[in-house]
């Protein structure tokens, strides 16, 4: 750990959403500190470093440039205790595992990897190397998702709507939109997000429960791939135990929509929230629930409802790196001295809550992942269920 307690953080690559996750690390309470960054471009690392820590106190220290710059800094002893890793998904179980191997923590983007088995491969590098491996879905780590996961008694219906338009340029350039780059498409890009709270909700934040088989059957009723074969507009259905279901409309197509609707039998509301994703700014983060009913001989529906509220002291991004600094530490102090059950999704020892999160969210990560590879192979097959 670097000074202070704070986790040292080295940068593989300036992608633009290392930037934000940048400056959320280098605030106080995400208990981490960036420390190197890495490119191929010595301008482009400089560049990254100038705009995205102008006004910050602590700039990194250690920049490493040129076609081996992010193995330069994944090998460096000196530069970092931990590494976060914006790459293209085709990219992931190479430098992680080299990552893993130098003994350093990662904090990953998603989607994680091509397919469960090769992120499986990177859950087991990082219990032998007692290591922690993370991925960066950030809401995860807010404090009104748990609102969300209790706010319908008996969900047992989700709808998931997460879509942005994206531009010409977009769709000519975007290393989402390409075979060698994201390969997924939407479904890795904005369904990984909708997979992961179906199974926050319908598992009621318990690993144990996802681990036992939560998701059956998953399939893909209608895609439009681009002239490359990646999906850019799609919808998906997840088929839960007890009859519960995920519908999921994820596109590149359509304008910025990120609500979710949460139903309910036998409960007396339905919950929606419309910045799930990318949250409002505001002291407070909000769920709508509603309930309707009909007067006046059914002709006429009237609608009643009440706002629940969350704390949004921290953002949800300074949220997930002071969760991910907290439980490497855990885990540095922990794993060496308990025995890991990789077989059962435990891939770090320890007695702690701290090591129990981690363990819990890799999980999460993992049966995340193994929905996508799922809804992939039913677009392969032209749009079959798949059992899981």
């Amino acid at each position: 750990m670097a000074a202070a307690n704070k986790l040292s953080v080295g940068v593989i690559g300036c992608a633009n959403i290392a930037k934000k996750n940048c400056v959320a690390a280098s605030t106080p309470f995400a208990s981490c500190s960036i420390t190197a960054v890495s490119s191929r471009s010595d301008d482009k690392a400089r560049e990254f470093v100038n705009e995205v820590f102008s006004g910050i106190e602590q700039r990194p220290t250690h920049i490493f440039s040129g076609s081996d710059a992010y193995n330069k800094l994944l090998e460096s002893k000196e530069s970092c205790d931990a590494v976060y890793i914006p790459l293209p998904t085709k990219l992931h179980e190479a430098y992680v595992g080299t990552a893993l191997r130098n003994k350093k923590h990662v904090l990953l983007e998603k989607p994680v990897a091509v397919s469960a088995q090769s992120y499986r491969d990177m859950l087991s590098i990082a219990s032998q190397e007692g290591k922690f491996l993370m991925d960066g879905t950030m809401y995860v780590h807010q404090t009104r998702t748990k609102h969300i996961v209790k706010a319908i008694p008996n969900a047992n219906r989700i709808h998931f709507n997460f879509t942005f338009e994206g531009d010409e340029d977009f769709f000519k350039n975007n290393v989402r939109v390409k075979k060698e780059g994201d390969f997924m498409g939407c479904i890795g890009d904005l369904a990984w997000y909708c997979v992961r709270m179906g199974l926050l909700i319908f598992s009621d934040l318990n690993a144990d429960v996802l681990r036992q088989g939560l998701v059956k059957e998953v399939q893909v009723v209608n895609c439009e791939l681009n002239d490359d074969g990646v999906p850019i507009d799609a919808d998906c259905m997840v088929y839960f135990s007890d009859k519960r279901v995920l519908s999921i409309h994820c596109s590149f197509k359509h304008p910025l929509n990120q609500t979710v609707h949460i139903f309910g039998t036998g409960s007396e509301y339905t919950a929606t929230i419309s910045d799930v994703i990318l949250p409002r700014k505001g002291e407070h983060l909000e769920i709508s629930l509603s309930k309707q009913h009909l007067i006046g001989y059914d002709q006429i529906c009237c609608q009643e409802g009440k706002i629940l509220q969350a704390s949004n002291t921290h953002v949800q991004e300074v949220c997930m790196w002071h969760n991910f600094a907290k439980w490497a530490q855990k885990i540095d102090e922990e794993s060496s001295q308990a025995a890991a059950d990789v077989e059962n999704e435990k891939w770090w020892g320890g007695s702690s809550d701290e090591v129990k999160a981690a363990n819990d969210i890799a999980s999460y990560s993992l049966h995340t992942q193994i929905v996508l590879d799922g809804l992939m192979e039913s677009i392969q097959k032209g749009g079959v269920r798949i059992q899981l």
